[in-house]
């Protein structure tokens, strides 16, 4: 069969448009936008897009690429259509926090002060100010950009003069963000630390030199003191997230913000929060601390829409009753029936996911590039993917290349292929990257995960050596593709689940009556290290293949955990036994022994320890930036920061501000290309970074 060059090209588009990151638009030729047309539900009547449109604080929650930003996009879009009392404002949270950072200048001028508190300390209050006040100003660009779109007709019969005069109310609030009301932060906090006699001398002696600075200096004095309240215990949180009220004026900014969109006749706000998760945790806790609860505690009409990862998600003081939690994840989406149907209404999702694209984008039926004498076609794209629409924009881009350009339409072999290449390309690299990782702690958890797959994965090979039963495919061959384990160890594995190394496939009760965790290999692992994939269906008690005991994996976690990790206090060092860690979680983590400290529990790399400490200082990098370089390599050739992006789940200007960083460390060439920059990596961190083409393998042992 040959594909004409444009059914290539449409193909193509249709197989980006599923891809596409985080915030970008799906428009067409003359810009305008798709989603409409394009967005498909996972649930039967929209009920997605109904939850996230009703009038309440809603929590999203899902892996990446499964659509979260994809159903922010098609309410707001409902929103600015249908909506004429309901104005929307999208915060990439993750990009609105890289900005805030401050720059090493501003470091050594906080410094060079004699009252200063330690650097770091500043830093890290001068960063979550200016957080907050790139947090509402963006919020103000995004109003005043809907309104003028949307609502610039209506409001022709509402107002008089140009839209000028119209938002001139909003440039006002963005005037008073920039002049926070300093005399009063020194009154406050010299109050605070006069009635609390635990607070530090340094600390009253930052106060009191506030209090004295001149109105030209006062900003990085009157910051300095309030640190000693924000380094306080957790008990005086409340007293930071008051203070912090008055420094930007919070209520005063949302009274005015209210009352100037009452007067177009607007009585909602609703404020999308994406890539929530991607905040470090003290920034997560502090939004959802000082702005968040707050505001949905006191304002009326402003609703949060929240995007965020399984098990990374803080939500504080809000009333969790009131919240409407929706899970994009297969199981979440539809594991409450049983796992046949919970795997028939996923691969639906996938058929119907791929035939709109096509039809939209091809003007024909899926038949035409896809294989549909094979039965199990949907099935195993549905495996490949687990129904996660990024992951089938991706498949489908590799089965363009390893097959319909060279005129062969898509079966399930090139399904196969597409999975081993995405997880070859796109998941592995995990570990290679993870031991240049800033922290030592990261590096040695990543690492750590990477000794308990390789248990899991070796496990699953024995079976498949062992032979079974249970199989309509070969005996030496049966499926050992899951696992199940107690809920206990769900956290163990949400790591490994997070970077798609496993899925959480199904929950179910074991042979002894008890409700276990089922677990599914990532679809590509399987094809590369041969592992069958799925379960029987021939007869009735297959639909308990999962829950056999040879797919009970208790005890390889059980005895990973004793091996790879400890507990130990952040203040005092003392180290507690693995079987303490139910009582320390009812006394919420406070160190028994000091009373003071909060224990953690801590990764360690047995089998990888040498491989870590091996690892030069001079290396180490933020996550952001190792995975921008991953992208170069794996591309291999020059792109613009959009393009970077697209890979990373990002926004551009995020790999703007790191790609620099990277080009001053001669780690990429950054090179004008007409209004933007060009990267590419260079051969000092090729051979710094990626020259150990092995370092991303599992070390299992052979045999077939």
């Amino acid at each position: 069969m040959t594909f004409a060059t444009r059914q290539l090209d449409h193909f193509h588009k249709a197989a980006v448009s599923l891809k596409l990151f985080s915030r970008a638009e799906l428009n067409d030729e003359k810009n305008r936008t798709l989603i409409e047309k394009l967005y498909v539900d996972p649930l039967p009547n929209d009920h997605v897009f109904k939850t996230l449109l009703a009038d309440n604080t809603t929590l999203i929650v899902g892996r990446k690429g499964t659509g979260k930003s994809t159903v922010f996009q098609r309410v707001q879009h409902e929103i600015r259509k249908n909506r004429s009392n309901v104005i929307s404002a999208y915060m990439d949270i993750r990009n609105v926090f890289e900005a805030s950072q401050i720059d090493p200048v501003t470091v050594e001028k906080i410094d060079a002060l004699e009252s200063a508190m330690a650097s770091n300390q500043v830093q890290k209050f001068l960063l979550y100010k200016r957080f907050f006040q790139t947090l509402i100003t963006d919020v103000r660009d995004e109003l005043k950009g809907q309104v003028e779109q949307s609502f610039l007709s209506r409001l022709k019969d509402r107002v008089s003069g140009t839209s000028a005069e119209v938002f001139s109310g909003l440039d006002a609030i963005i005037e008073k963000l920039n002049k926070p009301d300093y005399e009063n932060i020194a009154g406050i906090i010299a109050k605070q630390v006069h009635s609390k006699s635990i607070q530090q001398e340094s600390d009253k002696v930052s106060a009191t030199a506030a209090s004295k600075i001149s109105p030209t200096k006062i900003e990085g004095e009157a910051s300095i003191a309030a640190e000693s309240v924000l380094a306080s215990e957790r008990g005086d949180e409340e007293i930071y997230t008051q203070l912090l009220m008055r420094v930007i004026g919070i209520n005063d900014v949302i009274s005015e913000l209210k009352q100037i969109l009452n007067s177009l006749g607007i009585k909602s706000l609703y404020l999308f929060l994406d890539d929530f998760s991607e905040l470090p945790r003290e920034a997560m806790h502090l939004l959802v601390d000082a702005l968040i609860s707050p505001l949905a505690r006191w304002s009326d009409f402003i609703k949060f829409k929240i995007a965020a990862y399984p098990g990374r998600v803080y939500l504080g003081s809000l009333d969790t009753t009131k919240i409407e939690e929706i899970h994009l994840d297969m199981y979440g989406l539809y594991g409450s029936a049983g796992v046949a149907k919970m795997e028939e209404k996923a691969t639906d999702f996938v058929r119907r996911l791929i035939e709109k694209r096509i039809q939209h984008f091809c003007k024909c039926d899926a038949s035409m590039y896809f294989n549909m004498r094979s039965t199990d076609l949907w099935r195993t794209l549905f495996y490949a993917s687990m129904a996660n629409p990024r992951i089938l924009g991706h498949l489908m881009l590799y089965a363009y290349d390893s097959h319909l350009i060279y005129g062969n339409s898509i079966g399930v072999q090139s399904v196969q292929d597409a999975s081993q290449r995405y997880y070859e390309d796109k998941i592995s690299p995990f570990f290679n990257t993870g031991k240049y990782r800033l922290v030592f702690e990261e590096r040695s958890s990543i690492y750590s995960l990477k000794e308990l797959l390789e248990r899991i994965v070796a496990r699953a090979r024995a079976i498949r050596q062992e032979g079974s039963r249970h199989t309509s495919v070969s005996k030496s061959r049966p499926f050992s593709s899951h696992f199940y384990v107690s809920h206990e160890y769900d956290d163990l594995l949400q790591s490994l689940e997070l970077s798609f190394f496993v899925t959480k496939y199904f929950e179910q009760s074991d042979r002894a009556g008890v409700r276990v965790s089922i677990y599914a290999l990532n679809y590509g692992l399987c094809t590369k290290y041969q592992i069958g994939f799925g379960r029987p269906s021939d007869k009735r008690e297959d639909r308990l293949y999962f829950v056999d005991r040879q797919f009970d994996y208790n005890a390889i976690a059980r005895a990973y955990m004793q091996e790879n990790q400890e507990v130990k206090c952040d203040n005092c060092a003392a180290e507690f036994d693995l079987s303490m860690l139910p009582a320390l979680k009812m006394l919420h983590m406070r160190c028994p022994t000091c009373n003071q400290g909060h224990c953690k529990v801590v990764n360690l790399s047995r089998k990888y320890g040498d491989v870590i400490e091996a690892i030069g200082p001079e290396l180490l990098l933020p996550d952001a930036e190792l995975g921008i370089m991953q992208t170069l390599f794996h591309e291999d050739k020059p792109m613009v920061a959009a393009e970077i992006a697209g890979e990373l789940d990002c926004s551009g200007q995020l790999v703007g501000r790191r790609g620099k960083h990277l080009a001053e460390r001669n780690l990429v060439d950054r090179s004008a290309y007409g209004q933007v920059y060009r990267y590419r990596l260079t051969s000092q961190a090729k051979a710094a970074y990626f020259s150990d083409a092995g370092a991303s393998e599992l070390d299992i042992p052979n045999g077939d």
